[in-house]
């Protein structure tokens, strides 16, 4: 029987991102939905109205939606924040969690602060202001520390149709505290070369050794794996999902 995954993107992007992923599961039987959260792409919304509970509660509220059970519950780079509290909302339809070269956080951490205490100077991550509550990637920042790993094209096409993010979920506390006490399974998929944070190593074992045992899969590539990796990608997310 086939998985029931929901995958979560991270900042800039959309959930068209993870559509060459979604292929690979969905060629090996497995069911896949991404949405868009608010504020990005397909899913408006005033920025200055955007928080962390926001994409919580319209993650959780698709996922019952649907009446979805037994959910792969996968995060993307920031989407490991709003995994993290959807966790917390509706455990009972989850499967495994797992964090895809994404950050984990808990117990009233305020993103923005913490990043810069384990990451000082965070190359890459800090983009341009777009707006009082927005924030862009650096166009010149995107190539070199997200997705250094793939072609020309594939930079100028990812760029093209990334979004500028709310900030509001980076520099609130964390609203989540019972997220490690729920015993859900967890998994992180770690990027070798993953340099949106200066080195890979903000990753794991950094945020990844936040985790209770979760079942690891490591890929060769940057931040951007579901461009560059899609392939590996579905296969680790397939594999940590059965384990």
């Amino acid at each position: 029987m086939g998985e029931n995954f929901v995958l979560v993107h991270g900042a800039w992007h959309g959930g068209w991102c993870w559509r060459a992923v979604m292929s690979d599961l969905e060629r090996n039987g497995d069911i896949s939905f991404a949405p868009d959260l608010p504020g990005h792409c397909g899913n408006p919304m005033d920025h200055a109205q955007v928080t962390l509970p926001t994409y919580v509660d319209y993650v959780a509220r698709f996922i019952d939606e649907r009446n979805l059970k037994d959910v792969v519950l996968v995060g993307h780079s920031l989407g490991g924040l709003t995994i993290s509290g959807v966790a917390e909302k509706i455990p009972r339809r989850l499967k495994r969690v797992i964090f895809a070269t994404a950050m984990v956080m808990i117990d009233g951490e305020i993103p923005a602060q913490e990043l810069e205490r384990i990451a000082p100077g965070r190359p890459g991550s800090r983009g341009n202001k777009t707006g009082p509550h927005s924030v862009m990637v650096r166009p010149e920042d995107f190539p070199k520390y997200y997705i250094q790993d793939g072609s020309a094209d594939l930079h100028n096409f990812v760029l093209a149709a990334l979004v500028p993010q709310p900030t509001r979920p980076i520099v609130e506390p964390i609203p989540f505290t019972g997220f490690r006490k729920l015993g859900i399974p967890t998994g992180y998929i770690i990027c070798e070369d993953d340099l949106a944070m200066g080195h890979p190593g903000v990753w794991h074992p950094e945020f990844s050794g936040r985790l209770d045992q979760p079942v690891t899969r490591s890929i060769k590539a940057g931040h951007e794996l579901m461009f560059t990796r899609p392939i590996e990608t579905a296969r680790a997310l397939s594999e940590i999902a059965r384990a």
